[in-house]
């Protein structure tokens, strides 16, 4: 009972689309919740028949047909994109978001595009930041300020903690701690808000009473899109020689990318968002042998002296290991324990 809380340990595009997608099948939660910046953030799931599932707005708990999704009142909207993905994936009666989520304008992504730090950071200039600033000068519109959103808005906060009270729900958090903005030792090269588990039931306006669980994802060799410090970073040269070539899911922009996990930066992930377990994610890259293996009898000793270091670092156990693009490209290790 009571919240699970998605978050990414690093800087993101670890896959947290896909592992909330997995939970929400698995645990049949009554609210999948997308907490985090807003759709300057794409989240993705592949199915091996090819079929895609790409989200900017609304969460992934879409993949079960029982859980209703919504929208944390922390999350900047843009409502081009929102009712787009209502209509894409058939999602009316099924998908709403919070009466005063703050609303981005056409004005907020041009302000971008010609904002020189926005330029220098490598920005998506998706208008998230520009809508978050009018926000905190109270000129931004809400989301019950708009016409057509009008039928889609409800009071989301008090949802999530009447159904987290009840039962299951599953909040999904975007991009990566290290992109934090106030958290990040990386500033300016961050997002604007904070990306961690307690920033996300902010966003939603959960009661930490009823935060459960924190999945933290990380990345066997985490990535990073646009500029900032990445540590034990790979040339593009050599991705493309070991062939783990990446691209953003929102811009397309190729993902840097570093050859391990950097310890310390990991240990201080651990200590802002305190997981009580590890989603490890890209194993197959990581050890290409463990690509698309789902039964933990698989595991090879590779592997398994990189999940004890892991779980050393993050004092959580790992839980969850993603092994490939599919979906179905999952092995459980909590199944055996429960």
């Amino acid at each position: 009972m009571g919240a699970i809380i998605v978050v990414d340990g690093l800087w993101g595009d670890a896959g947290k689309g896909k592992i909330t997608g997995y939970l929400c099948k698995k645990h049949n939660p009554s609210l999948c919740i997308r907490a985090g910046i807003g759709p300057n953030a794409g989240h993705s799931i592949y199915f091996k028949e090819g079929s895609s599932i790409i989200l900017r707005q609304i969460p992934c708990g879409l993949l079960n047909e029982k859980t209703m999704l919504r929208i944390g009142s922390g999350v900047t909207v843009d409502p081009e994109i929102f009712l787009s993905e209502v209509k894409k994936w058939k999602l009316e009666g099924r998908a709403k978001l919070d009466l005063r989520c703050p609303i981005i304008t056409n004005d907020d992504k041009e302000v971008e595009r010609n904002h020189p730090m926005m330029i220098k950071i490598d920005s998506t200039k998706s208008g998230c930041g520009s809508a978050r600033a009018r926000f905190v000068m109270r000129e931004a519109r809400q989301a019950k300020d708009i016409p057509e959103l009008r039928e889609y808005v409800t009071d989301v906060a008090e949802e999530t903690n009447r159904c987290a009270d009840e039962g299951i729900v599953v909040i999904e958090g975007t991009q990566g701690t290290h992109m934090s903005l106030a958290l990040s030792q990386d500033y300016p090269y961050v997002t604007s808000d904070n990306c961690t588990a307690t920033s996300f039931a902010d966003d939603v306006g959960l009661s930490w009473k009823l935060i459960d669980r924190v999945v933290m994802l990380v990345k066997c060799l985490p990535t990073r899109v646009g500029e900032g410090p990445l540590p034990d970073e790979m040339s593009w040269e050599e991705i493309v020689e070991r062939g783990l070539q990446e691209y953003g899911v929102n811009t397309g922009r190729p993902r840097r990318k570093a050859s391990t996990v950097d310890l310390n930066r990991l240990r201080y992930s651990a200590m802002l968002n305190g997981p009580t377990e590890v989603a490890l994610t890209f194993c197959d890259q990581y050890d290409p042998s463990m690509k698309d293996k789902t039964n933990p009898g698989n595991i090879t000793a590779k592997l398994h002296a990189f999940i004890d270091k892991i779980e050393q670092t993050v004092k959580a156990p790992v839980t969850l290991l993603d092994t490939g693009k599919w979906f179905t490209s999952i092995i459980d290790l909590s199944i055996r324990e429960e």
